[in-house]
């Protein structure tokens, strides 16, 4: 077990390796509160013919670190709004002003200032579903997912494919750091502050047999004893590499399958290798390749089940010459270029 690492905004704790093999997974029987917001709701899947939109969310106010906000700015500087379709809806999400933040809680720092951005993505994801259009949502620190979670879950049951080095699965009482992107994953599973867990709606967003991790490595002991109590599916990265990209996604994805007919992707700037990524805020070695990355994402973007993918954490102000934002740029080109072939592949010969 590595302590050398320093405390990360995630937790302070010395971080805990998962040993590169899976969990045993539990058969949990879903809690009631779980059961009854899956009796409901419409079937929105996703399709092929979709639209895009591109959702900008410029918050940081879920971890302390300055230059997260910067994110999607900087990949505009660099280009990606060039590679959007012509028919694009593009949006960005509001971010309270700094100046008009309250006194922050210890246990849920800055709590308002998320609360006042995820409320409104959560909005605009849902709008956009029903409007039969594809969100990539561009962040941000993983706060954000908050509302996306929450928006996808107006519309129905839904599968997550969660690529991080960390669990996220805090809540303002096991969190060592009060840093709320290390909790999007537990308020959609209805756990922790009620105003996280309400966002979207009083009833939890997410079950946890819904839920895939890929690359996760650095996470707390609260986080492990969750996962292991609720039987969530992990896949190391040491199973990626062995078994290879294309086979641990098909057993992802036939895993979602079985018990859901969507799924979004989230993806964290810190799944890569720590050298691979200066300018994220939370760094973990062993982590993901450039082309295991990519691969992930190609492979998700071959489904037509997938609904929506998020890409996060990627803070320019701890960038070195811009090698993170230009890695996140060719990751938003690869969710770009891989749906746009897709299309043109299944498009009808006239």
């Amino acid at each position: 077990m590595n302590h050398s690492l320093e405390s990360t905004e995630k937790g302070s704790l010395p971080p805990f390796r998962l040993p590169f093999c899976m969990f045993i997974h539990q058969d949990v029987k879903l809690n009631h509160k779980f059961d009854s917001v899956y009796n409901k709701g419409i079937n929105v899947q996703g399709g092929m013919g979709m639209n895009w939109s591109y959702i900008e969310v410029p918050l940081r106010y879920g971890q302390g670190k300055h230059g997260v906000e910067k994110g999607p700015s900087k990949l505009r500087t660099l280009g990606l709004e060039t590679l959007l379709p012509a028919e694009t809806k593009q949006q960005t999400i509001r971010v309270l002003p700094e100046s008009e933040l309250l006194n922050s809680e210890e246990h849920l720092k800055r709590v308002d200032g998320v609360l006042y951005t995820v409320q409104e993505l959560a909005e605009v994801v849902d709008a956009e579903i029903r409007a039969k259009r594809f969100p990539l949502i561009v962040g941000g620190d993983h706060s954000m997912a908050i509302g996306t979670l929450a928006g996808l879950a107006k519309t129905g049951p839904y599968g997550v494919i969660w690529v991080d080095a960390h669990a996220d699965l805090n809540t303002g009482e096991t969190s060592p750091s009060g840093n709320i992107h290390g909790m999007p994953l537990a308020a959609a599973m209805g756990m922790g502050d009620i105003r996280l867990t309400e966002v979207g709606g009083r009833e939890p967003k997410l079950a946890p047999e819904h839920l895939v991790y890929m690359a996760l490595r650095d996470i707390d002991e609260g986080e492990i004893r969750e996962i292991n109590r609720l039987g969530i599916k992990v896949i190391t990265v040491e199973e990626i590499r062995t078994r290879g990209v294309d086979v641990m996604m098909e057993e992802a994805l036939s895993y979602l399958r079985t018990r859901v007919d969507r799924f979004y992707l989230s993806f964290d700037m810190d799944s890569l290798d720590a050298k691979l990524v200066p300018g994220t805020g939370t760094p973990v070695d062993q982590g993901l390749t450039v082309e295991e990355g990519k691969a992930i994402l190609a492979e998700a973007m071959k489904a037509d089940d997938l609904i929506a993918v998020e890409l996060v954490e990627l803070n320019p102000s701890l960038d070195h010459n811009d090698t993170t934002a230009h890695l996140a740029f060719e990751l938003c080109k690869t969710i770009l270029k891989s749906k746009e072939n897709l299309l043109l592949e299944n498009k009808p010969v006239s």
